[in-house]
C-alpha cells in the first residue's frame, strides 16, 4: 500500500490534470491504487499530508532524493548580449523599437516575426 501512495505522490508532482482529478473526485483518480484509507484521506487533506510527509501516520518517511548533474550542458551565456549590448549603443532603441511592434502587430505573423526579432536582439 504504501508504494501505491508513494506512486500517487510522484504522479501529483508531475501531472497537474491528475492533481485536478485527485482534488475534485478523489474516489475516481485513486480508484486505480491501492491505499489505506489513511492514505486516502491525507492525500485529501493538505494538514494530514504534511503530516504524513514529516514522519507521521506510522509511516515511514519518504527517502531523501540526490540529484546529480554531470556531463556537458548547453549553458545560455548572458554575457555576450550584455557585451552586445555596450558595444551597440542603439540596442536599446532597437529593443523598445520590437517591443512597439509586438504591442501593435496586426496579425499573429507579424507579432512572431517582431517576437524572434527581439529574441535575437536580447539573446
Amino acid at each position: 500500500m504504501l508504494v501505491d501512495f508513494k506512486r500517487v505522490l510522484a504522479r501529483v508532482q508531475h501531472d497537474f490534470d491528475f492533481y485536478i482529478k485527485c482534488r475534485t473526485n478523489g474516489a475516481v483518480a485513486l480508484a486505480d491504487y491501492d491505499l489505506t484509507p489513511d492514505e486516502r484521506s491525507a492525500l485529501g487533506d493538505p494538514d494530514k499530508l504534511s503530516n504524513v510527509l514529516s514522519g507521521g501516520m506510522g509511516l515511514n518517511r519518504l527517502p531523501s532524493i540526490t540529484i546529480k548533474i554531470s556531463g556537458s550542458h548547453d549553458w545560455v551565456n548572458r554575457t555576450q548580449a550584455r557585451q552586445r549590448a555596450v558595444a551597440d549603443p542603439s540596442h536599446d532603441a532597437k529593443v523598445a523599437t520590437e517591443v512597439a511592434t509586438i504591442r501593435e502587430a496586426g496579425s499573429d505573423e507579424q507579432r512572431t516575426d517582431a517576437v524572434l526579432r527581439l529574441m535575437e536582439l536580447i539573446g
